[in-house]
């Protein structure tokens, strides 16, 4: 056996011959329907693994999702050519790429035109069931940001109640601090006021000691005149 041939089949992106044209157009259905659900957009791994199921549902061969995605680009680079042509193309999957991937229908404003290539009817239900779980899934996203906002309310009102215990508990430290610092000044004032009064004593005391002394000399200046007078007499 060839060695590249062996690889294209397994990376699903080489000859023509290693899809069916079954599997060619399941597989063009599931990555249609989630490439315009995206609008047009780069298909996720996830949606790529469930292209893949689609694909492998009731298959004989399985395929993996990188394989799907190789098949896709082979599928388009062969639209390219088909649509360089001149004359209509006749291959089966022109229509149907063409919607999807054709310049003119960028906009997705047109209805898919009919598809010609069979389709498992397995692939189709299980399609339809990954519409209704998709569904399902919404639902319970709804439910989710309805609970989600439930629970905002309450945070709100509890980070409310927080907030206004939190601003009575500073206000309740600012009249502490408040009461503390005007204790401090009257102590200051009041030890201010008890050493004026001592410095007044003091002064005072001093001033009556410099009074008596004063007085003390007088006297003494007094009776030695009297005693000198008294002996001049003599």
């Amino acid at each position: 056996m060839n060695p590249r041939g062996s690889h294209s089949s397994a990376s699903g992106g080489g000859r023509e011959d290693c899809w069916s044209e079954e599997a060619t157009g399941t597989l063009i259905e599931a990555w249609g329907q989630r490439y315009l659900r995206l609008n047009r957009g780069n298909l996720r791994q996830k949606d790529w693994q469930e292209v893949a199921a689609a694909v492998n549902d009731g298959a004989k061969s399985r395929r993996t999702d990188v394989q799907c995605k190789n098949r896709i680009d082979t599928l388009k680079k062969k639209y390219k050519v088909e649509r360089a042509k001149p004359s209509p193309s006749k291959w089966p999957f022109f229509q149907r790429l063409d919607y999807l991937i054709g310049a003119n229908n960028s906009s997705g404003t047109k209805k898919p035109p009919p598809v010609s290539f069979p389709v498992n009817p397995k692939s189709s239900a299980f399609l339809k069931g990954s519409k209704t779980t998709e569904s399902s899934f919404d639902d319970d996203d709804d439910a989710a940001d309805e609970v989600k906002k439930e629970h905002r309310v309450e945070d709100v009102g509890l980070s409310d109640g927080a907030a206004c215990r939190e601003l009575a508990r500073a206000i309740l430290k600012f009249g502490e601090i408040y009461e503390r610092v005007e204790s401090s000044k009257q102590q200051q004032m009041m030890e201010l006021e008890r050493q004026r009064m001592e410095f007044a004593k003091d002064l005072e005391f001093q001033r009556m000691n410099m009074f008596v002394d004063a007085q003390l000399e007088m006297e003494k200046l007094k009776r030695q005149k009297l005693l000198t007078r008294t002996g001049k007499k003599h």
